[in-house]
C-alpha cells in the first residue's frame, strides 16, 4: 500500500462542466506527483474543509487500485472534544 502525504492542493470549479476539481500534489522520492480529482459536487464542501482544517492529510493507493485520502490521528484542540 502506498501512502503518501498530500503537501498542497488546488481547489477549481469548472464552470463549463459544473462540477469541482481537485488537485493534489505529493513528492516520492523528492519527485512531484498530482492527482485530478473530480468529485461529485455534493462532496465538494465536505472534501475542501478537510483538506483546509485537518492536518497532516495523506493520499493512499493500495494493491486492488482503490484510491482515498485520509487525515491521521491528532491531538484534542481547544474548539474539540
Amino acid at each position: 500500500m502506498a501512502v503518501h502525504m498530500i503537501k498542497n492542493y488546488v481547489l477549481r470549479y469548472d464552470l463549463d462542466q459544473d462540477r469541482p476539481w481537485i488537485i493534489f500534489h505529493y513528492q516520492i522520492d523528492g519527485n512531484w506527483q498530482n492527482v485530478n480529482w473530480l468529485p461529485p459536487k455534493e462532496d465538494a464542501v465536505y472534501i475542501s474543509d478537510l483538506l483546509r482544517n485537518e492536518k497532516p492529510v495523506y493520499y493512499v493507493e493500495n494493491q486492488n487500485g482503490n484510491k482515498w485520502i485520509t487525515t491521521s490521528a491528532e491531538q484534542i484542540g481547544e474548539e474539540e472534544s
